[in-house]
């Protein structure tokens, strides 16, 4: 029984990094669009189309992410999706412009 412990722990760990991932990278622009484009003067249309972008090509890139997968594991590809992540909301973060804006959702 307790060699059941650490494998729910581990599962649940990384279901909670799945929802802080997807609560920030696709649930939150839409509650900080209006802030943010007030904020930079950027259109309230720009900040969630670069999402709508960042979407378009995580499905043009998909193919390749699954030969990935099949060539590393799913780890591998999942720890470095999750750090391209965090790179790209520090850099729309610090973005002064709109163009790196949109190119950090890419």
């Amino acid at each position: 029984m307790t060699s059941r412990r650490p494998r729910l722990l581990v599962v649940a760990a990384v279901g909670m990094a799945q929802i802080l991932a997807w609560g920030s990278s696709y649930y939150l622009p839409a509650v900080l669009a209006a802030p943010e484009a007030a904020a930079t003067g950027w259109g309230e249309a720009w900040v969630i189309g670069a999402l709508s972008l960042g979407l378009l090509v995580s499905g043009l890139v998909s193919p390749q992410v699954g030969h990935l997968i099949e060539r590393f594991g799913g780890r591998p590809v999942l720890a470095a999706s999750a750090l391209l992540l965090a790179a790209g909301l520090v850099i729309q973060a610090l973005a002064p412009t709109l163009p790196i804006f949109v190119l950090a959702w890419l």
